[in-house]
């Protein structure tokens, strides 16, 4: 019948427009996870042990990574696989920026205290 739709195809593009959702805040996330850690897309592609162009293609949402490149990919950058597909910046995001905060004010601090020691 024309103009019918089968109630298979509602269902399958919900379930389409899900895994779209993932595969976009598996690329944020793991993005800024990688940036807060100040690591390259090379460095994190030789922690996971794959390839620099397959990190570029996961954070431009063009590659879904495989269950065990997933698995690397949040031990690399110490984070929970449900961290990767969070919707809402989740608690370790902060804790990492906020380290890294810290730590960036302390260098600056201790920086500061040389170059005076040293006058």
């Amino acid at each position: 019948m024309e103009g019918f739709t089968h109630i298979g195809d509602n269902k399958r593009s919900r379930m389409e427009a899900r895994m779209t959702d993932c595969r976009q805040l598996l690329a944020q996330n793991m993005k800024k996870y990688r940036k807060i850690l100040g690591i390259s897309q090379q460095a994190l592609a030789e922690k996971v042990e794959c390839s620099t162009t397959l990190i570029g293609n996961i954070e431009i949402n063009k590659r879904f990574p495989s269950a065990d490149n997933i698995n690397q990919i949040a031990k690399a950058l110490n984070v929970k696989i449900a961290d990767l597909f969070a919707e809402q910046e989740p608690e370790s995001m902060k804790k990492m920026a906020s380290n890294k905060e810290l730590k960036a004010k302390l260098e600056q601090a201790m920086s500061k205290t040389i170059d005076e020691h040293f006058k």
